[in-house]
């Protein structure tokens, strides 16, 4: 009796090696995190912005380190923050549509953050690299990677209207003034046009030069996306 019970033991520990030696994970078991991705195309690790998809869900917003081995979502003192790359990614295929050639943005950057606003067809978006006063970087790029900064334009822009409705007060105060963009309100981004509020003041300054302007652009989607200023309007400056 006891010989049986003996070979009964045996066969049931080599059945359960068997099962070891063929195991196969599932893919909920080897997928990474939802958040974190791996480009099929270079091999690097990103992780995508919350609330930069676009309206079709296929594409958006990412942050990556180039050779990065973590796959958390957050810098660590071993990561070198001037490496930092922004991307625009698809997320159905998981590759790297282009680097942002004008953001660095990542978690927790210091007066940092990122906003974007897509167009309804989900061909464009407007990229607003954030700072302190006024945007790092602001730009659009479409799914093709195509991508042209366009902070420099509204500031022209702006700038042009100023002179010519505020004379000189503002010439008086234009080396002070900073341009913001109001990123808790939302950018009129359509299919061939674009919207955008700019806050002009003096940081820090008690009943200083303060205006506000809305700025009408032409806005090509189809191959580079280029702007041409339709209108500016002067709004009443709210801070």
């Amino acid at each position: 009796m006891s010989e049986l019970i003996h070979k009964a033991a045996v066969g049931v520990l080599l059945f359960a090696l068997s099962g070891l030696v063929n195991y196969k994970p599932t893919q909920a078991e080897t997928a990474p995190p939802q958040s974190t991705r791996i480009s099929q195309a270079n091999s690097i690790k990103y992780h995508i912005f919350d609330s930069t998809n676009s309206p079709n869900k296929r594409y958006a917003v990412a942050w990556g380190i180039p050779g990065r081995k973590s796959t958390s979502p957050i810098l660590d003192e071993n990561d070198d923050y001037e490496k930092v790359e922004n991307y625009l990614v698809d997320t159905k295929t998981h590759q790297i549509v282009t680097k942002l050639k004008y953001s660095k943005n990542f978690p927790n950057q210091n007066h940092g953050g990122l906003t974007t606003s897509w167009a309804p067809n989900s061909k464009l978006v407007l990229v607003v690299h954030n700072g302190k006063w006024q945007p790092r970087n602001v730009s659009l790029v479409n799914v093709n990677g195509v991508q042209v900064g366009v902070y420099n334009q509204l500031v022209k822009d702006t700038s042009a209207y100023l002179a010519k409705n505020d004379g000189a007060v503002f010439q008086k105060n234009k080396e002070r003034l900073v341009f913001s963009l109001d990123t808790s309100k939302s950018f009129k981004l359509t299919d061939n046009s674009l919207q955008i509020p700019i806050d002009i003041y003096i940081p820090k300054a008690e009943n200083g030069y303060e205006r506000k302007v809305l700025l009408t652009y032409q806005v090509n989607t189809n191959g580079n996306p280029r702007v041409k200023l339709v209108k500016v309007k002067k709004l009443n400056f709210t801070p």
